[in-house]
């Protein structure tokens, strides 16, 4: 696992809020839809990173910013875009998206958390439906933009290239996405309070923004973030103003946070040398700085140097033996060596003292399949069918699972839950028609496909809303 997949083929407190006006929004069960089927089209459309160890990260993230604005959103889904332009997004229905670039722009925890803040903000407000209803176009047009977007922005090899090949469609479609500065505004106090609540340092909001201001102005162009959300000298100085007013006492960083962003480096340059060679300059100057070591195990790693990187992994493992990117990163030394079997062992260890981690176990029945053991991966995967089956990662490993174990109707259902996650809808309702008539006989099973048949066909017709 941990690479980049092209989807084509973890008491509330909010403080003072402004009260909501429900007769101008849309039900949850709507706005779930709503989500859920952007979130399809996405990954239809654009290439996402599929790593288990970052998505559990920014879940977690997510989970506990939300928790602290109060918002009811009991199953987030993040979405995380090798784009290395700086941006983030929110959609209703617990849809959160990230771009690399924010993890390479973000110096600390507390910057990054700020922009996840705000976004969840601009959802709790209902910032997103109010903007539809004035300017009189549906929900499904302003996905369909948002979609547009991404894709323009995912496509281009580089910012620049982004700036100097912006069509006037893609400036019309930044502008249907524009937030107001009454809303901009709003999120602001609105993702301070919270990242305060959350445990944060209010100032990762004004340094964020204060660094973005500037890198526009010396580069010569705007990031997507700023192309979404407008950023005036005004509103710096009032989220400055702000964040003193508050306590400035919060986190700042967090080692997780550290880790989480070299593993993303490393994802994202997998086959530079440079990368080797400026981690051992970083220890040659500070010999116990245990964030280089991790670099470098995982740059040598990515260029097979793998006797070398298993000696950097186990003495950061002898030093913090239940650190799961430290577990994640030495199994991941033997997968890429292709001893699924050490691979394997190492995770069943790590589960024993901690079972509930879903890092862990997909990364176990991962390397149970590879190493031809699919009844061991099932044991991980099927409580994961049920508690992530919203997960593509999940489904694809069932239907890898279910064809070593022979299972054609297993493999048929893995397969087409992957297929409708990865907005191919038609191809999933044909893939589970087909298991049905391969279950013939086991009446409880094609009963329990057949009706999810029903409900594929239904919410198929969502994607075909966002165009």
């Amino acid at each position: 696992m941990a690479v980049m997949l092209a989807s084509a083929p973890h008491l509330v407190r909010a403080g003072d809020l402004p009260a909501l006006d429900n007769s101008a929004t849309q039900s949850s069960i709507d706005e779930s839809r709503l989500g859920d089927a952007f979130l399809r089209k996405l990954r239809n459309s654009t290439p996402v990173i599929d790593d288990p160890m970052l998505q559990a990260w920014v879940e977690n993230l997510s989970y506990q910013l939300a928790f602290h604005a109060g918002l009811p959103q009991p199953a987030l889904q993040v979405v995380m875009i090798p784009d290395r332009s700086i941006n983030a997004f929110a959609v209703p229905g617990g849809i959160i998206g990230v771009n690399a670039g924010l993890f390479l722009y973000a110096e600390n925890e507390s910057e990054f958390a700020a922009v996840l803040a705000h976004e969840l903000a601009h959802v709790q407000q209902k910032h997103y439906s109010r903007s539809v209803q004035e300017a009189g176009n549906s929900n499904w047009l302003y996905l369909g933009a948002l979609l547009a977007s991404i894709a323009l922005a995912a496509s281009s090899s580089s910012d620049a290239g982004i700036a100097l090949g912006m069509s006037s469609q893609a400036a019309m479609i930044q502008q249907q996405l524009a937030y107001s500065r009454q809303h901009e505004r709003e999120a602001d106090r609105i993702g301070m309070q919270t990242l305060v609540s959350a445990g944060y340092s209010p100032m990762g909001m004004p340094d964020f923004f204060g660094r973005l201001e500037r890198e526009s102005r010396q580069v010569g162009f705007l990031p997507d973030f700023l192309l979404t959300h407008p950023l005036t000298q005004d509103r710096i100085a009032d989220s400055l103003n702000r964040a003193r007013s508050l306590p400035l006492n919060g986190s700042t960083d967090s080692r997780g946070y550290r880790l989480i962003r070299i593993r993303l480096m490393s994802l994202l340059n997998s086959a530079d040398s440079q990368m080797l060679n400026g981690y051992r300059e970083q220890i040659k100057q500070h010999p116990d700085l245990e964030e280089a070591r991790f670099g470098l195990a995982l740059a040598l790693s990515n260029l097979r140097q793998f006797d070398q990187a298993r000696a950097e992994m186990d003495a950061l493992l002898k030093q913090h033996p239940e650190t799961v990117d430290y577990i994640v990163a030495r199994a991941d030394i033997e997968l890429a060596d292709n001893h699924p079997d050490a691979a394997q062992a190492l995770l069943q260890k790590a589960l024993a003292l901690t079972p509930d981690s879903v890092t862990l176990r997909l990364y176990a029945a991962h390397a149970a399949i590879l190493n031809l053991q699919p009844d061991a991966a099932m044991n991980w995967l099927e409580p994961l069918s049920r508690s992530r089956a919203q997960d593509p990662s999940v489904w694809e490993l069932m239907s890898e699972a279910a064809l070593q174990r022979k299972d054609s109707v297993g493999v048929l259902r893995g397969r087409a839950e992957l297929r409708f996650l990865t907005g191919q809808g038609d191809k999933a309702v044909k893939d589970l028609e087909q298991a049905i008539r391969m279950a013939k006989g086991n009446y409880p099973m094609q009963a329990r496909l057949q009706q999810r048949l029903d409900k594929m066909r239904e919410l198929s017709a969502d994607d075909k809303e966002i165009k």
